[in-house]
């Protein structure tokens, strides 16, 4: 009995005639059906390609922020390029910051809604770059001194499928 049933199995299988006008009941119409394939290999991969967009936007977004604060430091650096004192150039950054951003109160790390901005001021000698001294002092061979302005921005991002991470970034432009 088993050996019928086999070679029945079988012809149904072999015979291609006979699944024309299919009716599911036959195996070899189910063996060969084609329908739906293409509905279950969207429902596979959809998730994934869902997950990479989202990833792809929240990535997008930490660049967007990182250029912004790269844009308020080269704003707080050409207002240090124009000659401007130290309070200045702070009020210049913190206006500029103040469009994208909420600020960090001065002297404090950023958080995930605050961005922390340092600027710093240092003057060395031509001859000893990498010694600082007052920017009054005279350097050997009656040579000014060299100013230097260091600006740094840093605030932590959370996006939401990305991990926290902290954007930072700085900048230091010669004035003098």
């Amino acid at each position: 009995m088993n050996k019928w049933f086999g070679v029945t199995a079988l012809r149904f299988m072999l015979q291609a005639d006979s699944c024309l006008g299919c009716n599911w009941r036959k195996p070899c119409c189910l063996i060969r059906a084609e329908d739906g394939v293409s509905a279950i290999e969207f429902a596979l991969l959809a998730p994934v390609l869902v997950v990479a967009l989202l990833g792809t936007v929240d990535l997008g977004l930490a660049l967007n922020e990182r250029m912004a604060i790269d844009h308020v430091l080269r704003a707080g650096a050409q207002s240090a390029t124009a000659g401007n004192d130290l309070a200045t150039i702070d009020r210049v950054l913190r206006n500029t910051a103040k469009q994208n951003f909420t600020l960090a109160e001065p002297d404090t790390a950023g958080n995930d809604t605050a961005l922390a901005l340092t600027i710093s001021r240092l003057c060395t000698c031509p001859e000893q770059p990498k010694m600082a001294v007052t920017c009054s002092a005279t350097c050997t061979g009656s040579a000014p001194t060299q100013i230097f302005y260091a600006f740094a921005g840093k605030k932590t991002y959370s996006g939401n499928l990305l991990p926290r991470f902290t954007l930072s970034s700085a900048l230091r432009v010669q004035v003098r």
